[in-house]
C-alpha cells in the first residue's frame, strides 16, 4: 500500500489533502438471520486506506502523468484504460453524436482512482468515513486520519476544483490480508 500510495503521491499536479488508513482483526460475524453456515475462519484481518488530492494541474495532464507512472496494470489493460479517461475527459463525457460515454474507471484487484467529474452527470468523491469505535468482534483495530485537522474535502474541492481520490484494500478477493482458517 505505501509504494502504490508512493507512487500516486509523486504524481507533478497532485497535492496530498489527507489520508484514511484502517486496520483491524475481528471474528466473522454472520450477515444475515438467514445464513446457517459458519464462516471458514475464525479470524479475519483487513486493512485499507482512502487517500486524496486535490489536482493543481490539467486534470488531462495529470491522468497521463498517472498512466506514465505505472502506479498499476488497470483493468481491463493500462494503455486502455488510461487512454478511455483522457478521451473521456476532453470530450466532457460524450460520444461524438452527443450521448453519454459511460464514466472511466481506473481499478485493479484491490486499487481503485476516482476523481470529480462536473459533467456531463456530476460525480463528487466521497468525504471518507469517519475512524469507528470497535465493535464486540473486534480484537485489534487501529485507524488512523491525517493529517489530524485534515482540510475538509468540500474546502479542498473549493480550493482546487478537482478532487481525485486513491482507494486501496487487502489485496485477495475477500479483503483479507490474514485470517485463521477454522478447524475442521
Amino acid at each position: 500500500m505505501r509504494t502504490v500510495i508512493a507512487r500516486l503521491t509523486a504524481v507533478e499536479g497532485l497535492e496530498h489533502v489527507l489520508t484514511r488508513f484502517r486496520d483491524s482483526c475481528a471474528r466473522p460475524t454472520k450477515h444475515s438471520v438467514f445464513e446457517n453456515n459458519p464462516s471458514r475462519n475464525v479470524l479475519e484481518c483487513r486493512m485499507g486506506a482512502d487517500v486524496y488530492f486535490g489536482v493543481r494541474a490539467d486534470f488531462t495532464d495529470v491522468l497521463a502523468r498517472i498512466g506514465a507512472a505505472r502506479i498499476s496494470p488497470w483493468e481491463p489493460q493500462a494503455e486502455q484504460a488510461i487512454a478511455y479517461a483522457l478521451d473521456y475527459q476532453r470530450a466532457h463525457g460524450r460520444n461524438p453524436d452527443g450521448t453519454l460515454m459511460s464514466a472511466p474507471r481506473l481499478q485493479a484487484p484491490g486499487i481503485e482512482i476516482e476523481w470529480d467529474q462536473p459533467d456531463p452527470l456530476p460525480h463528487q468523491v466521497k468525504e471518507p468515513l469517519p475512524c469507528f469505535p470497535a465493535t464486540k468482534s473486534t480484537i485489534y483495530e487501529r485507524c488512523s486520519i491525517t493529517p489530524h485537522a485534515p482540510l475538509g474535502l468540500a474546502t479542498a474541492r473549493a480550493r482546487y476544483g478537482i478532487l481525485l481520490a486513491l482507494h486501496l484494500t487487502s489485496s485477495n478477493y475477500l479483503g483479507y490480508y490474514f485470517n485463521v482458517p477454522r478447524k475442521k
